[in-house]
């Protein structure tokens, strides 16, 4: 096995260089050392009752750059009974912006009320 030292593709035996950025392969398997830097930890950030709403979520924070897992059952409409809730991670080092997002999101939702429009 080869690799290329610069971009880390790996290539059979017979190739001399990474056909991706022209750089001389060398002999062996790229490995990469973990360090505690490299360690990144999920927290959870929320849980909903059914996955269509955690996907929401996810959307939203995904499209502002922040990774997002989600844990749990997937049951969309959250009707089978005993399901368990959906729980929505993120990276440690973005819940405090994860968080901001979530509770702006719902900042603006009012609860229970309808509002009337005159045509």
């Amino acid at each position: 096995m080869h690799y290329c030292p610069n971009c880390q593709a790996e290539y059979s035996m017979g190739s001399a260089r990474c056909a991706q950025c022209g750089e001389d392969l060398a002999a062996g398997s790229f490995t990469r050392e973990t360090s505690s830097e490299d360690t990144q930890k999920l927290v959870l950030l929320a849980t909903f009752p059914s996955v269509v709403e955690a996907e929401m979520i996810k959307e939203l924070l995904e499209t502002n750059g922040i990774e997002t897992m989600i844990r749990g059952e997937t049951d969309p409409i959250g009707t089978k009974s005993g399901a368990a809730p959906s729980q929505l991670l993120v990276l440690e080092q973005d819940v405090e912006r994860a968080q901001a997002l979530y509770q702006a999101f719902f900042a603006g939702k009012p609860e229970g009320s309808f509002t009337e429009f005159d045509e």
